[in-house]
C-alpha cells in the first residue's frame, strides 16, 4: 500500500533564517553577544575596549574599540555569514590562535537586534557605518570599530520573553568581563552600566598582578602561590588560591588555553586531585590559571561557543597539570597567621606561636612587640561582673573595659589590615539571605571591590534580598544581618575608612565570647601591644589602678 502522505522538498534556506538558527548557537543571552564583540577587538590588536551597557544589554550594547579597523568594502560582507578574516584554508583550523574565528557572529547579531557597525581603518582619511539593510554610509569615527547593538531580540519576541530578570542577566555580563579581563592584561577595559561605572581595568604590560588583583581582590593574591611550570612544549603559569580563598561556589576559577577562557572536564578532574584534602569539603578552590600549547594539539571549534576545547594529547595535558599544581601547593607556605611569627637568622628559622590564643587577633606583631613584651609580661588577675578586667600590663596594674577595649582593639586591627588589604575573611557555612532596601542594594552593586577588601562577600539572589557568603574572620561569631548592614550604611554615607572600621568593630562582642583564662590573657596582651596614637581624643577604656584601689578591688571578689 502506498504512503499517500507528501513531503517537502529539500531547498536552500533564506539568509535570514539561516542567521536566525545561527544566532540560536551563538547568541543566547546579551552576554554572548558582550562576549563575541570583546574577542573581535581583541583580535583586531585593540588596546582600549570601552563598553556602554543599558537595561543589562537589553536595549543597548554598544562596543568601542581602537583597533585594526575594516576596510569599507569588507562591511559588507562582515554581515554575511561565514565571512571572516581569521581563516582562508582548511589547514587554518588546526592552527586557530585567534579568539574568534567562525564569522558567524556578527550576522546573527545583526538578524535579532537593531545593529548599526562603524569603523574607520588605520591610516584611512574617512570612517565608514552599515546597518541591518547593509547600507554603507560616511560617519565620524577614530581609528578602530564601534558596534551598536538596539533592542536585542525585537524580532524575536518569544526568545527575548525568555531572557531573566536585568540583575541576572547583569551578573552574567559581570562574570564574562570578570573572565576576559583575566585573558589578556594588556588590553584596557572600561564598562559602564546605565551610564555607571562597573569595570575601570587599564592595560597592563608589566604589572599583571595589579589586574588580578583588581578583579579577584588582594586577599586572593596575598593568600595564593604562585604556579611558573614548562615542559615538553606546555607551560602553565598564574596563581593558585589556598584553603583560605576558597568559596562557597565556583565562580572563582578562571583556566585559559592560549588566552582563551574554556571549560573542560579533563583539566577540571586535574586541578580537583591536586586539591585533594587542601579544601574543606563543599569548598571550591580559586586559580587563575593560563596554560600554552601548541594550536595544532588543542582543537577549540568543538563548541558553538568556542568554550569548550578537545586536546590531542589529553593524558598528557592531565599529568602535567596535576603534577605542576601539586608541586606547587607541596611547597611550604611563606605567609602565616598574624599570632604566628618566623623570626630568621641566617638558614635557621625559629616559630613562635601563641599557643594559648584560641580567639583570633587583629593585632600584628612584630619582633619588637614580642621583645618587648618578653621584658614586661602581662599578667590576668581577676574579673569583676563580668564585665571588667583587672591585670598587670607592663608592670602597671589597670582596670580594663572588657567590651569597649574589644571593640577599640577589634577597630585598630581592621583599620590597618584594611589598608594594607590584608583582612582575613571566614566563610558561612549556611549563605544567610539578608532584605535590603534600593539605596544598599545600589551600594552591593557598585561597591564590589572595597566591599570584598573589608572581608565580606555578598551576592544579590532577588531584586530586594541578597546572600552573605563570607563576613570578616574576627567578627565571624556577630550578628551577621546588623553586621552587613551597619557596613553598607557606612559605605553608602561615604564614611571615612577609619569610621566604618569602628562600625564593624562594635559588633565584636555579639559574638559571646567565653570569658575564660585564655580568652582574657589574649585580650590583655591585645592592650600591652596596642598603639596608642597622641592625637586620639577620648580616654583608652582601661586605667591604671593605685596599690589601694587595686586591694580594695580584689577583696571584694574573695
Amino acid at each position: 500500500m502506498s504512503n499517500s502522505q507528501s513531503f517537502p522538498r529539500i531547498h536552500k534556506l533564506p539568509v535570514s533564517v539561516a542567521n536566525q538558527i545561527a544566532a540560536g548557537e551563538v547568541i543566547e543571552r546579551p552576554a554572548s553577544v558582550v562576549k563575541e564583540l570583546i574577542e573581535n577587538s581583541i583580535d583586531a590588536a585593540a588596546t582600549k575596549i570601552v563598553i556602554d551597557i543599558e537595561e543589562a544589554g537589553k536595549s543597548l550594547i554598544r562596543v568601542r574599540d581602537n583597533g585594526q579597523g575594516i576596510h569599507k568594502d569588507d562591511l559588507e560582507l562582515a554581515l554575511q555569514a561565514h565571512a571572516t578574516s581569521k581563516l582562508s584554508t582548511f589547514s587554518d583550523l588546526s592552527q586557530i590562535v585567534s579568539m574568534g574565528f567562525r564569522g558567524e557572529a556578527i550576522p546573527s547579531i545583526a538578524s535579532v537586534s537593531r545593529f548599526k557597525m562603524t569603523s574607520r581603518l588605520n591610516g584611512a582619511e574617512q570612517a565608514w557605518s552599515i546597518d541591518n539593510q547593509s547600507q554603507i554610509k560616511p560617519a565620524s569615527h577614530e581609528a578602530g570599530t564601534t558596534v551598536e547593538v538596539n533592542d536585542l531580540f525585537f524580532s524575536t519576541p518569544g526568545r527575548r520573553k525568555f531572557l531573566k530578570t536585568e540583575k541576572t542577566e547583569y551578573l552574567h555580563i559581570q562574570s564574562l568581563i570578570r573572565a576576559l579581563a583575566l585573558s589578556h592584561f594588556s588590553t584596557g577595559i572600561f564598562v559602564k552600566h546605565n551610564e555607571q561605572p562597573l569595570f575601570s581595568l587599564p592595560a597592563c604590560k608589566d604589572d599583571i598582578e595589579q589586574r588580578v588583583i583588581s578583579v579577584c581582590g588582594r586577599s586572593f593574591i596575598n593568600k595564593s602561590v604562585q604556579v611558573d611550570t614548562q615542559n615538553d612544549g606546555m607551560h602553565l603559569w598564574g596563581w593558585l588560591g589556598l584553603n583560605d580563598v576558597a568559596r562557597s561556589q565556583s565562580d572563582r576559577q578562571y583556566f585559559y588555553v592560549n588566552g582563551r577562557v574554556v571549560r573542560d572536564k579533563h583539566v577540571s578532574h586535574a586541578i580537583r586531585l591536586a586539591y585533594d584534602d587542601r579544601i574543606a569539603t563543599g569548598r571550591y578552590p580559586s586559580y587563575v590559571l593560563h596554560f600554552e600549547i601548541d594550536p595544532s594539539l588543542v582543537d577549540v571549534n568543538v563548541h558553538p561557543a568556542k568554550s569548550e576545547v578537545r586536546f590531542s594529547e589529553t593524558r598528557n595535558v592531565h599529568d602535567f597539570i596535576y603534577s605542576s599544581l601539586l608541586e606547587c601547593l607541596r611547597k611550604p607556605i611563606v605567609a602565616v597567621e598574624n599570632n604566628v611569627n618566623y623570626e630568621t637568622n641566617g638558614l635557621n628559622a625559629q616559630k613562635n606561636i601563641n599557643e594559648e590564643a584560641n580567639v583570633y587577633s587583629t593585632a600584628n606583631y612584630n619582633q619588637t612587640d614580642i621583645f618587648q613584651s618578653r621584658r614586661a609580661p602581662s599578667k590576668y588577675l581577676s574579673l569583676l561582673s563580668n564585665q571588667f578586667l583587672i591585670a598587670t600590663i607592663n608592670n602597671n596594674q589597670c582596670l580594663i573595659d572588657i567590651a569597649k577595649s574589644r571593640a577599640l582593639i577589634t577597630a585598630q586591627g581592621l583599620y590597618k589590615n584594611f589598608l594594607a588589604q590584608t583582612i582575613t575573611t571566614r566563610p558561612i557555612l549556611v549563605p544567610v539571605a539578608c532584605e535590603l532596601n534600593t539605596d544598599l542594594l545600589k551600594v552591593v552593586n557598585e561597591d564590589v571591590i572595597i566591599i570584598e577588601q573589608w572581608g565580606f562577600e555578598l551576592e544579590q539572589i532577588a531584586p530586594t534580598q541578597i546572600l552573605i557568603r563570607s563576613i570578616p574572620a574576627v567578627l565571624i561569631c556577630s550578628d551577621t544581618i546588623s553586621l552587613v548592614k551597619d557596613l553598607l550604611d557606612a559605605l553608602y554615607k561615604k564614611d571615612a575608612s577609619e569610621t566604618l572600621s569602628n562600625t564593624l568593630a562594635q559588633h565584636v562582642n555579639d559574638s559571646g565570647t567565653a570569658l575564660d583564662d585564655s580568652n582574657m590573657t589574649q585580650l590583655i596582651n591585645e592592650i600591652a601591644l596596642y598603639e596608642n596614637k597622641p592625637d586620639k581624643s577620648g580616654p583608652l577604656p582601661w586605667k591604671q589602678l593605685d596599690s589601694e584601689t587595686l586591694l580594695t578591688l580584689l577583696s571584694t571578689q574573695s
